[in-house]
């Protein structure tokens, strides 16, 4: 840790200093620093217990240049560190994240933003590297289909965002996501795979409202289509096929005394496609179930600053395109949430995650439970 430290605060900070004449040239800084501990007691599948604990930080910082009323450019420097299990810290502009994971290695850094933006009328465009999400608004906010760097994680979109601003107050969102042959930018689950050229390009249109009106809180819908990427029987044979997502979620309100609202919701996931059993490793015949929901109940401000978030959810074997939860597993997590000042956010979760069903040759289902804490500092 103390190898890595001064190098990431370092490299953080420097932006704010050595450019800071910039700053009233129409050059804008943001940034966050995120530290914590985690926990976790898990029963693996080959019958071993392992107890684990680690600290964690993330720094981030970015500059954004309006270039003029309608165009805009932004980079962002992204690093992650653990106390223990650190990579090579060279800056390195990946292309891809490591095989099933959802993050850059800890001790590795990235541009996790870097991008060329317009925005006209009712429409904005990006082109480049950037961030994406479409999340159930909620205390432990989740999705089922579209995350980046989650938690302590650092991951990225590639390709071509459009917006569309209805006069309804609903958005048109459009993704043209480019997948390098060495995988994707953020998690996607076997036996999803992008090593031939027709499943270079996910394709992603939703249709959200997300600001409040009433007893909605939110409302959105979205499909995902991945041409030539699932591999129907398993990664080792040529069978592929194309892989669609679809996804609503619903947020409503409901105001209680003072300050405080009671916020409910859920979201729907489905995959008319899906991998075979036995290309997953689980029993059964022919294809997987491709079945996702996530339920949310939360209490907002119970004292200002101050709320507490309860969520369920499972995904079948056959969902694979949720960062949040993993295919086969079910989830249940309480997440308490406290603003302690502008910029300044203290969060603390006790998480629960099973196996649905074992999987050929178990000893027996995973179990898992984990807990952290963390800060996080963002101007």
């Amino acid at each position: 840790m103390k190898k890595y430290l001064p190098w990431l605060v370092g490299t953080a900070l420097v932006p704010i200093f050595s450019l800071s004449a910039f700053a009233q040239n129409n050059v804008e800084f943001s940034g966050d620093l995120r530290v914590g501990g985690v926990g976790f007691d898990r029963d693996e599948r080959d019958g071993r217990n392992i107890d684990q604990s680690r600290l964690r930080l993330r720094a981030r910082a970015g500059l954004e240049w309006t270039i003029s009323d309608t165009y805009s450019a932004k980079v962002r420097y992204a690093a992650r560190v653990h106390n223990t299990g650190n990579e090579s810290a060279e800056l390195k502009l990946y292309r891809a994240l490591p095989p099933g994971s959802s993050s850059i290695h800890p001790g590795q850094s990235t541009l996790d933003e870097m991008y060329v933006q317009a925005e006209y009328g009712q429409w904005r465009h990006r082109v480049g590297r950037f961030q994406t999400n479409n999340l159930l608004m909620s205390v432990p906010a989740k999705s089922f289909s579209r995350t980046d760097s989650t938690g302590w994680d650092v991951s990225w979109t590639d390709g071509i965002h459009s917006r569309y601003t209805l006069p309804s107050g609903w958005h048109v969102n459009m993704i043209m996501e480019h997948n390098s042959k060495k995988g994707p930018t953020h998690i996607r689950r076997a036996p999803l795979g992008f090593d031939r050229s027709a499943s270079r390009a996910t394709y992603y249109v939703s249709l959200d409202h997300t600001q409040p009106d009433g007893l909605f809180l939110q409302r959105s819908v979205d499909v995902t289509v991945m041409p030539s990427a699932l591999y129907y029987n398993g990664l080792q044979y040529d069978d592929q096929r194309d892989y669609i997502g679809f996804t609503g979620r619903l947020g409503l309100q409901w105001q209680l005394a003072g300050s405080a609202r009671l916020v409910a919701g859920g979201e729907l996931a489905w995959a008319p496609e899906t991998p075979t059993w036995a290309a997953l490793n689980l029993p059964g015949q022919g294809k997987a179930d491709g079945f996702g929901y996530q339920l949310m109940l939360n209490v907002m401000d119970i004292r200002p600053g101050h709320s507490v978030g309860l969520i369920h959810g499972e995904a079948d074997a056959g969902w694979l395109l949720s960062t949040d939860f993993v295919n086969n597993q079910s989830q249940t997590e309480l997440r308490y949430s406290w603003d302690v000042m502008p910029g300044h956010q203290f969060q603390a979760r006790v998480r629960q995650r099973d196996d649905v069903r074992r999987f050929v040759g178990a000893q027996r289902k995973r179990a898992e439970t984990d807990v952290f804490v963390r800060y996080t500092i963002s101007m």
